[in-house]
């Protein structure tokens, strides 16, 4: 089998703007999304969610001639090539591509050929930012009747509004329900990123994401050593499974956050490197992301806890694609499908009806 092409597919559809913290432009009323194919010389495709950047060109120059089942060999050939490419912003979607070509080929779903190390895992709520407090409590009211057992803010990046949003959630859903919250790297002050840290600590919150600049090692080290919370790291840093190493190394990690469609992370592949490194120093790898390869990892991995969904739940999808990472059952856990693959449904003609642009 060989690789004949790579199609992507850049699609919109209508739905309710939203926005996150405070300096960060908010998202507007259209959804955007792409789907990348991996075309073969066996009719059988290889299909991923994708994040525009990467020159399509470039990426064919990689695939085109290679056997889709040598996903280590194309792995290391996108990841030597980054120092003068963007390869790393398309090396995620390609081996998550690769993999689900290799389920539908096998006849077996993704999570089993990674390692399948559970069916089901818990789901935590994710929130967007939300304008007020009420909003926010009615949100987790909704998020505990679906089944949810834990929930991550993302809030404003107020100092003092922030640490009394996660006081009054801690009230609203009890000693019980596992809370998590997400700085997006707003508080570059050293006593700011303390002072919150235990007052999330008073609230017995599970980790503190991102709380300071995420390429400052050195301010993350010591806010690590000074706190008990843990702090969970990494989303943004480029290098994959080398820069998880050296967070892990300089302290400035308790938990490492991977996704297998993060922007030079490494895909699937990249993932299973990074929490390999992570469980032999004890830790937990947190899948970060809420798309149909985030619930194949989660589902995959030993050292990682929940699969993060983002609430509403269909909110990010677009309507004419469909998998198993919106379902969540009332115990607020979610699985993949059974069906080789990823397990997506492409509805062909929704997907025409609102194609914006094809690269191939």
């Amino acid at each position: 089998m060989k690789i004949t092409g790579v199609k992507i597919h850049h699609v919109e559809w209508e739905r309710g703007p939203y926005h996150w913290r405070d300096e960060i432009m908010p998202a507007g009323p259209t959804g955007r999304t792409a789907l990348l194919r991996i075309l073969t010389d066996e009719g059988i495709e290889g299909l991923s969610p994708y994040t525009a950047g990467a020159r399509v060109e470039e990426v064919k120059y990689q695939l085109v001639g290679e056997d889709p089942l040598n996903r280590e060999r194309i792995w290391h050939k996108f990841w030597r090539n980054l120092r003068s490419s963007r390869l790393g912003l398309a090396i995620g979607p390609v081996d998550c591509a690769l993999w689900d070509l290799f389920g539908k080929i096998s006849n077996q779903p993704v999570y089993k050929l990674l390692g399948g190390m559970r069916d089901r895992i818990p789901a935590y709520a994710s929130t967007v930012t939300l304008d007020s407090l009420g909003e926010y409590m009615d949100l987790a009211d909704e998020c505990l009747a679906k089944g949810y057992k834990a929930i991550k803010l993302h809030a404003w990046g107020r100092l003092e509004e922030d640490a009394e949003l996660c006081r009054e959630l801690r009230k609203r859903v009890g000693g019980d329900i596992e809370l998590m919250y997400d700085a997006s790297s707003m508080f570059n002050l050293f006593e700011d990123a303390v002072w919150l840290g235990r007052q999330l600590e008073e609230q017995g919150y599970f980790w503190y994401e991102e709380p300071m600049d995420h390429f400052n090692m050195t301010a993350l080290a010591r806010l690590a050593a000074e706190l008990e919370i843990s702090l969970a790291v990494a989303e943004a840093t480029h290098g994959g499974p080398w820069d998880a190493l050296a967070q892990i190394e300089a302290g400035a990690a308790d938990i490492i956050l991977a996704g297998p469609l993060d922007s030079y992370k490494g895909g699937l592949t990249g993932v299973l490197k990074t929490a390999h490194i992570c469980e032999g120093f004890g830790m937990m790898c947190a899948v970060h992301g809420g798309s149909i390869p985030h619930l194949h990892a989660a589902c995959a991995i030993y050292n990682t806890k929940y699969f993060e969904r983002l609430v509403p739940e269909t909110y990010y999808s677009a309507p004419g694609i469909r998998d198993a990472s919106t379902e969540i059952d009332g115990e607020g856990c979610a699985g993949p499908w059974t069906r080789p693959g990823f397990g997506i449904e492409v509805d062909w003609g929704w997907v025409e009806k609102h194609t914006v642009g094809v690269e191939d």
